[in-house]
């Protein structure tokens, strides 16, 4: 299973501007942009757990810390609905590859 822990790095790094624009934003958001929020926060919580569950405490740490550093990083180029795609992509592989 440890094999696959990199895919929720990559999943937390994509999901990471989904899932702070909802908290980030003083004035009413759309239905999109909230869709989007609820989409992102679910899969960078659920890829954040999965790494500390999956994983022990030191290599969920890490691979934590990296995915926000790419994500804090590649903040300009990570704010499309596409990167939300890859997240979910991301997560799926993950969860394919740890069933088997």
């Amino acid at each position: 299973m440890a094999t696959y822990l990199p895919f929720l790095c990559i999943a937390i790094a994509l999901s990471w501007q989904a899932f702070a624009s909802a908290y980030r934003q003083h004035d009413a958001l759309s239905r999109g942009e909230l869709a989007t929020a609820a989409i992102g926060s679910s899969i960078f919580l659920g890829a954040m757990a999965m790494l500390f569950i999956d994983g022990s405490l030191l290599v969920g740490a890490l691979l934590f810390a990296g995915g926000m550093a790419i994500a804090l990083l590649a903040n300009r180029w990570l704010m499309s609905r596409w990167s939300l795609l890859a997240a979910a992509t991301s997560f799926g592989s993950y969860l394919i590859g740890a069933a088997h």
